[in-house]
């Protein structure tokens, strides 16, 4: 428990103490910067309880809240708000940990198994859609970046959505390989059992014949 709030505390006061190298470029402000702070509230999602009521069953109050939280902090106007105004920069560091990290935790953690593979599709399908944006726009999303610097953004955005789907399929697809060389394991396992099985027919035959010819 301490080592949550230890670690959610270091998060806050890295993106706080780093805040200058890493607003300077979108693609370490909006890749690195903001998931840290959420990272940080779905770290703390635990120490307070939040989202065990029957107001958020099946994790769904949280999910929308967490859902709203970043499609509004991901519009290239609220990034040139926090570096324009210091109350939006306060702003951020306050709603990203428990507007955005803590509800999406908590959601997640309630959530169907079928509704988290849809999660995960649509995060998917969201950084690819972020990705083309930034890299095919004509004009410049963000005033306060320059274009080539949109566009690196958009590149970080298609390796993330690459990375992702990589890191959620690679179980999947061990997992299936498994089951099929324990299914095949326990075939060969049940091919020897019949072989053993015919050759002990085999013998009780031999034996009752033997017998049976021997004179009375």
């Amino acid at each position: 428990m301490r080592a949550r709030l230890a670690w959610a505390t270091g998060l806050i006061a890295s993106a706080a103490l780093f805040r200058g190298p890493l607003e300077a470029s979108p693609l370490t402000h909006v890749l690195v910067q903001l998931p840290i702070l959420a990272l940080a509230g779905a770290l703390i999602a635990p120490l307070l309880r939040f989202g065990r009521g029957d107001w958020n069953r099946g994790g769904w109050a949280c999910l929308l809240a967490a859902g709203f939280g970043i499609a509004f902090w991901m519009l290239p106007r609220s990034i040139d708000a926090v570096l324009a105004d210091m109350r939006w920069e306060v702003a951020k560091f306050l709603a990203l940990p428990f507007l955005v990290g803590l509800p999406l935790a908590a959601g997640y953690a309630r959530a169907h198994p079928l509704t988290r593979a849809v999660i995960k599709a649509q995060t998917v399908s969201m950084l690819a859609v972020m990705a083309f944006l930034y890299t095919h726009a004509p004009m410049r999303l963000c005033n306060a970046y320059l274009a080539e610097d949109q566009y690196r953004l958009g590149i970080g955005f298609l390796a993330l959505a690459f990375a992702t789907a990589a890191a959620w399929i690679a179980p999947l697809l061990f997992a299936t390989r498994q089951q099929v060389s324990g299914r095949q394991s326990g075939t060969g396992a049940s091919g020897g059992t019949v072989d053993e099985s015919k050759e002990e027919r085999l013998c009780v035959q031999s034996r009752y014949l033997a017998l049976s010819s021997q004179p009375h």
